[in-house]
């Protein structure tokens, strides 16, 4: 009985259109970019490394409309937040571009650290790419069909 069922099932399923993945969920209220923008360009300046850091790659995931807010801040009188401005840049890539001038100043800046992330965002604005994850290493190749065969093990006594 269980396999006439599961043939059943299976002859009904086979007759029945694909249906298309549903659609995400639209957001109820649509994000207020500027609010976020301006509040994160604010944490750019804080003391801790880990709270500056956090601010810059949620700015870069902001994208675009980050960028001019970017620029102002590698003004800013505080290192940290020049530091933290730049490497944002650098993890938005090509839509940074407008960016660029702003970054080849910060070449010229008193702080190493904003000087190192301006140009490695440089480097990755003229590229027009983000950072992509480490490759793993390449997999060791297969065995050929063609080896012989493994040894069979000795008898068990």
């Amino acid at each position: 009985m269980r396999l006439l069922a599961a043939a059943v099932l299976i002859a009904i399923a086979g007759r029945l259109p694909a249906q298309p993945p549903p659609e995400p969920p639209a957001p109820v209220l649509p994000l207020p970019t500027r609010t976020i923008v301006s509040g994160l360009i604010d944490v750019l300046g804080d003391p801790d490394l880990d709270v500056r850091m956090n601010a810059a790659v949620a700015l870069s995931s902001v994208g675009a409309d980050a960028v001019d807010p970017l620029i102002t801040a590698l003004k800013s009188p505080n290192p940290a937040a020049r530091t933290a401005a730049a490497y944002a840049l650098g993890q938005i890539g090509g839509p940074a571009a407008p960016a660029t001038a702003a970054l080849v100043r910060a070449l010229k800046d008193d702080d190493k650290d904003v000087r190192r992330l301006a140009a490695e965002a440089i480097g990755r604005v003229v590229s027009g790419s983000k950072p992509q994850p480490a490759e793993r290493p390449p997999l060791a190749p297969p065995v050929p069909i063609t080896a012989p065969p493994p040894s069979p093990f000795p008898p068990v006594r």
